[in-house]
C-alpha cells in the first residue's frame, strides 16, 4: 500500500519544491496535487513544467491529481471546454507524470440560498435523475479515455458533490458502469454529513468501487449541530478510527495507493511527520507491505 502526501499540508506561493522534499524526507510513496493552480509564482504553463521537472528529480514518486468537469450544473459550452481541458491534462498527466490514478469531481451542487455546511441540504439532496444520467454519460467519456491511458478515475467522496454519500454513490457507479471509473473513499467527508453511512455500510454499498482513498480525522464537539459543527485534526486525535479504515482498505483498495490529508490550519509540517509515523504504525499491526 502507497501512502501519499495531500497537497494541503504544505500548500501555497514557493511551497512546491518543498512539497516534494518533505515528501521525500519523511517516506512517503508520492504526492497528491490540484490540477490547475491558484498562487502567483506559476502560470499554469510554467506549473507543469515545474510538476515534470520535480517527477524526474523523483522518478519513484506516484502523483496523483484533483481535478473537477461540473457536468450537473455547467452549461453545455462549459462542460464540453472544461471536458477538452480535461482530456488534454489526462495525457499530459500520463506521459509527464506517469499518473495511475486521478481524484476527481463532477461539480458543486448547493441550492439556492443554502448555506453550503448545509451538506444534508446540498449535493445529492437535490440531484435530479437528469443530475445522474448527466454525470454517468460525461463519466463513461472520461473513463473511455483514462483507459486508454491506464488511468483510473476516483470520485471522492464529498460534501455538496453528486457522489457525496456511499448510498448516492452507489447510484451514480451502477448508472455509469465503467471499469475505469470507481470511488476515492474519504470517509471525513462522509462523517460530517448527517445522513452519512458507518464505515461498515460504507464497504457494503462501495467496497467493491474503491480505487483510491484520503484519510483525515474530525472531531465533532458533543451537541454541536450548527452547519460546519465540526473541527479537523490530526490523522489518530479525532473520532473516526482510521484502523479500521486501512483493515478493510488493504483488501478493497484497488490502486494500492491513498493519502493521508490534512484540511487544516495548524502546523502541517510536523503534521506530515505525526501522520506518517501513525500509518506506519497501522502498517506494522496489519502487516501491509
Amino acid at each position: 500500500m502507497k501512502v501519499l502526501l495531500h497537497v494541503n499540508y504544505h500548500e501555497g506561493k514557493g511551497r512546491l519544491r518543498r512539497l516534494f522534499e518533505l515528501a521525500s524526507q519523511y517516506g512517503y510513496d508520492g504526492v497528491e496535487l490540484r490540477w490547475k493552480y491558484a498562487f502567483d509564482d506559476f502560470n499554469q504553463n510554467t506549473y507543469l513544467q515545474e510538476v515534470a521537472t520535480l517527477k524526474s528529480q523523483y522518478p519513484d514518486m506516484e502523483i496523483v491529481f484533483g481535478g473537477t468537469v461540473g457536468f450537473c450544473r455547467g452549461s453545455k459550452d462549459e462542460v464540453e471546454k472544461s471536458t477538452g481541458e480535461y482530456l488534454d491534462f489526462l495525457g499530459w498527466a500520463a506521459k509527464e507524470c506517469g499518473t495511475k490514478v486521478m481524484n476527481f469531481f463532477t461539480g458543486a451542487m448547493v441550492a439556492g440560498n443554502n448555506n453550503y455546511y448545509d451538506f444534508h441540504a446540498n449535493g445529492s439532496a437535490i440531484a435530479s435523475e437528469h443530475d445522474y444520467e448527466k454525470a454517468a454519460s460525461g463519466l463513461r467519456l472520461i473513463g473511455d479515455a483514462a483507459a486508454s491511458k491506464g488511468i483510473l478515475i476516483a470520485l471522492e467522496t464529498h460534501n455538496c458533490q453528486l457522489h457525496d454519500t456511499a448510498t448516492a454513490c452507489n447510484k451514480l457507479m451502477a448508472l455509469t458502469s465503467h471499469n475505469a471509473i470507481g470511488l476515492n473513499y474519504d470517509h471525513g467527508n462522509i462523517f460530517i454529513h448527517r445522513h452519512g453511512e458507518s464505515i461498515e455500510d460504507v464497504f457494503k454499498l462501495i467496497g467493491g468501487k474503491i480505487y483510491y482513498a484520503h484519510l483525515k480525522n474530525i472531531i465533532k464537539p458533543a451537541g454541536m449541530a450548527l452547519p460546519g459543527g465540526f473541527i479537523p485534526t490530526r490523522l489518530k486525535d479525532g473520532h473516526i478510527n482510521n484502523r479500521d479504515i486501512v483493515g478493510l482498505l488493504r483488501h478493497s483498495l484497488r490502486s494500492d495507493m491513498l493519502a493521508l490529508e490534512y484540511p487544516c490550519t495548524g502546523d502541517g509540517i510536523l503534521a506530515i511527520k505525526e501522520d506518517m509515523e501513525y500509518m506506519r504504525s497501522l502498517k506494522e499491526y496489519f502487516n501491509i507491505p
